[in-house]
């Protein structure tokens, strides 16, 4: 490695180490990684092309000629020995099918058709297992948090798919960006969830939707214990044109920079019910046919944390710790599968597109790709050829049990979900003969589980 790192600092043309900014040493730590994704794909050509030509070399054997099948045997009238009978046998009812019980439709509501509502209450556990690096540990705590949620069908035509608020204190914090939680405590880590989903059906079948979602965690990230680099936390407001560290310097074990994280998600669309079933609160109808209830839309997402810089596998620059944002917009989708009472039931949200990852106010990700691609003296990149994509998406689990079948139906709800995000490189200009490759700059993974009761009015 040291051997390479002499070669590419003679080619490149790097400064020496001695007086150089921030930005000339992360410039040039870019090259190099950028300079390792090319050779990545050309060793990955190569590999093609021998195993190519490795399967030129064999000799194909003649496939072995199959013997019919023999038809089944009948008997000496010319019918089969062994039939089924699928006829109803007159009594009106399937001896297989399990008994049905007795009572009133479910779920039995209090209020008419004019006004249905679903609350419910429910505990669990929520958690963020951020991206590791090689010098730097970021943690974000498992909070147990307590949940309150409401769904509504009002009059006929309004749907509140949901109206959910999860914390773990009373209050909770909230990201700089986000107006629609409380301030950050100092006391205590808390973690809050705020969801909403609001549609006004234009027909039986299309119905307009807003969603939003705010979940904000407090994190940590620490060095490493034996890691001997000093690592150097960069503010937002920095500029990178000095030849120092202008933020906290990590230079012991242990030594801890909090930041606080958040995740917000928003999608303006359209959802489509080829059942024509809009209602929005709990009922005994699965989702039937072979096509499910659908959104698509647009789709905006955003969320910081503590973050260095990567590309793959590879640390890039583990010397320096961003407080990172990420942002993207794109296109939004989504499903629900099962439903009903005494079943199953799955949804599915996602989002891609086009992404923007910030690592101080005056400087993003691509800007950097960009002064690294414009002073580069070899054949490492051009100009404007890389974009930032990212996806993200959240999948849900959840059984729903009746309790108890009189008014108000009370029906016990265990629900798991698992998602993230994950923003990388696009490369827009491929060589011929050559694939593109799409290096990953950042992934997270978010996860809860909860056992609620659902109480239907």
């Amino acid at each position: 490695m040291a051997t390479l790192l002499a070669v590419l600092a003679v080619v490149l043309g790097a400064p020496p180490a001695f007086g150089q900014t921030v930005g000339d040493k992360l410039r040039g730590q870019v090259r190099e990684g950028l300079e390792s994704e090319k050779e990545k794909r050309k060793r990955k050509k190569q590999r093609k092309q021998e195993q190519a030509a490795d399967k030129k070399e064999v000799v194909k054997e003649p496939a072995e000629k199959k013997t019919p099948a023999a038809p089944p045997s009948k008997g000496g009238d010319g019918s089969p020995l062994f039939s089924f009978s699928t006829e109803d046998d007159g009594s009106g009812e399937d001896s297989d099918a399990p008994a049905k019980p007795e009572g009133p439709p479910l779920p039995v509501r209090v209020f008419g058709e004019d006004f249905m509502l679903d609350l419910t209450l429910g505990f669990g556990v929520r958690g963020w297992l951020p991206q590791q690096y090689e010098a730097i540990d970021v943690d974000a705590e498992h909070y147990f948090t307590f949940t309150v949620d409401v769904k509504a069908k009002l009059f006929g035509f309004l749907n509140i798919r949901q109206g959910y608020y999860e914390s773990n204190s009373v209050s909770g914090p909230r990201t700089e960006e986000a107006a629609v939680a409380a301030q950050i405590g100092k006391y205590a880590p808390k973690a809050i969830w705020l969801l909403g989903v609001v549609g006004v059906p234009v027909s039986r079948a299309w119905e307009p939707i807003v969603r939003y979602e705010s979940r904000a965690f407090e994190t940590r990230a620490q060095r490493k214990q034996g890691v001997t680099t000093a690592v150097c936390t960069i503010p937002r407001d920095a500029t990178l044109m000095v030849d120092g560290c202008e933020g906290e310097l990590l230079d012991e074990p242990g030594e801890r920079l909090k930041v606080i994280s958040g995740f917000e998600t928003f999608v303006a669309g359209v959802r489509y019910d080829h059942s024509k079933r809009s209602g929005a609160v709990v009922s005994n109808e699965k989702i039937k046919g072979k096509f499910p209830p659908v959104y698509a839309g647009v789709g905006l997402m955003s969320y910081r944390k503590p973050y260095q810089l990567v590309f793959g596998q590879d640390v890039i620059s583990d010397e320096f710790l961003f407080d990172g944002r990420f942002r993207g917009a794109g296109l939004a989708l989504g499903t629900e599968l099962g439903g009903g009472l005494d079943n199953y039931y799955a949804k599915i949200d996602a989002q891609a597109g086009l992404g923007e990852v910030s690592l101080t106010e005056e400087l993003t990700l691509r800007e950097l790709l960009g002064q690294v691609c414009s002073g580069a003296t070899t054949d490492v990149c051009v100009e404007d050829e890389f974009l930032v994509g990212y996806v993200q998406g959240t999948a849900t689990l959840g059984y729903r049990w009746p309790l108890i079948r009189v008014a108000p139906t009370l029906i016990l709800e265990p629900t798991i979900k698992a998602g993230g995000a994950s923003f990388f490189l696009v490369d827009t200009v491929v060589d011929e003969g050559e694939e593109a490759t799409s290096p990953t700059v950042n992934w997270d993974f978010l996860w809860s589980a909860r056992m609620s009761l659902l109480i239907p009015f």
